[in-house]
């Protein structure tokens, strides 16, 4: 429970957005510091990633991915990887850490 209480400690609440009976609340850092991560598309964009088969034949439900940037790329669950032998949908969050 100490570790739940020293986190929201460090976040705010931000504006809300309210659709029907849905409301979603952002949860700020409460210094302002950003995320120290990209997105794929960011990642993409600036050529710090790099997505091949893992192998010549290719394995539907596999990819390998390779960080090449300084910074952690967030790929999240429901993005689509466009090439390779076939696209694919990601089926999971990754933090792929920087240099990997």
């Amino acid at each position: 429970m100490q570790i739940i209480e020293e986190t929201l400690s460090r976040v705010k609440a931000g504006a809300g957005v309210s659709f029907n009976n849905l409301s979603v609340i952002p949860l700020v850092a409460a210094n302002g510091a950003e995320p120290d991560y990209l997105t794929l598309d960011e990642a993409l964009a600036r050529g710090n990633v790099r997505v091949t088969e893992t192998s010549e034949a290719g394995d539907v439900p596999e990819l390998r991915l390779e960080n090449l940037g300084e910074q952690p790329v967030l790929l999240l669950d429901g993005e689509e990887l466009v090439g390779a032998k076939q696209n694919r949908v990601l089926n999971l969050t990754i933090l792929a850490p920087a240099k990997s």
